[in-house]
């Protein structure tokens, strides 16, 4: 009798535990997102200086300052993102900057981290289109790898022209390249960014030979264009705005489908008979690929309810960025749509991958 009442309580005891057990998993399961610190990485650089410092050429040394030097974008998507999602959760939310390798490190990072919704990625078409066509040894893909979480902005470029270029419009300057074969040089803030890309594309769709020279970032670029080491750039708009006027070049076309409402008199490179120039640079947050979709639908809900707001659009678009309000299915088809149409072009000069730090596109 003893020895059953013993079994009888151990049998009791390991039905309870397993009851507990069952109950505590259920109840892990349905606490709400997130359970944890949330961590965004940043595998963009701190930024440099905002001016723009010429070497002495002749006698001459040249030096501009912007009035409204533009933020970094990437550091203020990161905290907009960050003060949207704290905003809903008890849990800190961690910002953790790991750049590298043309960015890729970072991502590299989050493809590899616990696919429980609490790592997000800020990336850019940069991150996502780019360089997995362009250079060699990049270890992720990004359409197995990694989900969209949001949209957040979208990035015109502006093809700016050095002032004494005599050439008015995207037409005049076409005409004024064709004769001068190798002869001119574009600048870009790097190797496989957005503005190298463009600028590969102007080439071929204008029929021109012009000469790519990579830079150290943006404002690098737009130095060399003041201090005429460079004739041609497509600068992204932020930094295009924040420099513009200036006596040392011009805006001629953006690359955007619709005009710019700061730069509304810079007709659009379509207007200007190159229709299939339309480029723009855009910025989202991913997750792993096998992140729970209700994680990455709770940050998704709450992003888009943010860019809704009119005081936020207003923020973005005084820096040169717009809002991303498309439906998230259709941006990811978007990313999809660009991958494909870009990989050919990238794959026709592809690099080996180096260990970059900057601040592309």
């Amino acid at each position: 009798m003893i020895r059953e009442s013993k079994k009888y309580r151990l049998l009791v005891a390991g039905a309870l535990g397993a009851v507990a057990a069952a109950w505590f998993c259920s109840f892990a399961r349905a606490q709400p997102f997130p359970s944890k610190p949330v961590t965004i990485v940043i595998p963009y650089p701190i930024s440099g200086p905002t001016d723009i410092r010429g070497t002495h050429r002749m006698t001459r040394t040249y030096r501009m300052i912007a009035r409204n030097a533009p933020p970094s974008i990437s550091d203020m998507l990161a905290r907009l993102a960050a003060d949207t999602i704290q905003a809903d959760t008890r849990h800190p939310v961690v910002l953790k900057r790991q750049p590298g390798a043309a960015t890729t490190r970072g991502a590299v990072a989050v493809a590899r981290s616990p696919a429980d919704g609490h790592t997000l990625l800020l990336a850019s078409n940069g991150t996502m289109v780019i360089n997995p066509h362009y250079f060699h040894g990049v270890e992720y893909d990004p359409a197995r790898d990694f989900v969209l979480v949001a949209p957040l902005v979208t990035m015109p470029f502006v093809l700016m022209a050095r002032s004494d270029v005599p050439a008015g419009t995207p037409q005049a300057l076409i005409r004024w390249l064709r004769p001068r074969l190798g002869e001119i040089n574009y600048g870009s803030s790097g190797d496989g960014s957005t503005g190298h890309l463009a600028g590969e594309l102007f080439r071929r769709m204008a029929r021109v030979s012009i000469v790519h020279v990579s830079f150290n970032g943006g404002v690098s670029a737009l130095n060399g264009l003041a201090t005429r080491q460079i004739s041609l750039m497509f600068a992204a708009l932020p930094l295009a705005l924040a420099y513009t006027p200036s006596e040392y070049f011009r805006p001629l076309a953006v690359t955007s489908p619709g005009r710019v409402g700061r730069l509304v008199g810079v007709p659009t490179l379509a207007e200007s008979g190159l229709p299939e120039l339309a480029i723009e640079g855009w910025y989202g947050l991913f997750a792993p690929a096998a992140d729970p979709p209700v994680a990455t639908a709770w940050v998704r809900e709450r992003i888009q309810a943010a860019l809704s707001e009119s005081a936020a659009r207003t923020v973005l678009e005084s820096h040169g960025l717009l809002a991303a309000t498309m439906p998230h299915e259709r941006f990811a088809t978007r990313i999809h749509t660009e991958s494909e149409k870009w990989a050919p072009v990238l794959r026709a000069s592809r690099l080996p991958l180096k260990d970059r730090e900057d601040g592309r596109p």
